[in-house]
């Protein structure tokens, strides 16, 4: 398993990658490694993001094969397994909505800091949970 992560887009079209660079312990869990399984959990939470989830999956599988690194298709898996975990729970996903807007409107650096931190509270939590696939 190859230790360097791809590059900080989220887009699945960048073929680069940093040298050297240690992978952030967060990607370095163990998402789902079924794509199937993690579609149907996909579509129970979000249908209307199927087709994204679908594209963006054929991409990866495509550039995956083309060069041999398993890479792309963890980091597609775990991206995706914390997009099913946060939409999983309907009251957690309306609170980061609701956290998202408030740091978008704060006014004074404190609150908008404040709702950053509890923002990334959720989602480190949400990585950080065994798949429920």
């Amino acid at each position: 398993m190859s230790r360097e992560p791809l590059s900080p887009e989220l887009s699945t079209a960048s073929d680069s990658v940093w040298a050297g660079a240690p992978v952030p312990e967060a990607l370095t869990l163990e998402p789902p490694t079924d794509g199937p399984v993690l579609r149907s959990a996909v579509r129970r939470v979000a249908p209307e993001a199927l087709p994204t989830f679908d594209i963006q999956h054929r991409h990866v599988r495509d550039r995956c094969s083309r060069t041999g690194d398993p890479v792309p298709v963890r980091m597609f898996l775990h991206r995706w397994w914390v997009f099913v975990e946060l939409r999983d729970c309907p009251r957690r996903a309306a609170r980061l909505a609701r956290l998202e807007l408030a740091a978008v409107e704060a006014t004074d650096t404190e609150t908008a800091r404040a709702a950053a931190q509890e923002i990334a509270h959720i989602l480190d939590g949400a990585a950080r949970r065994p798949p429920l696939l």
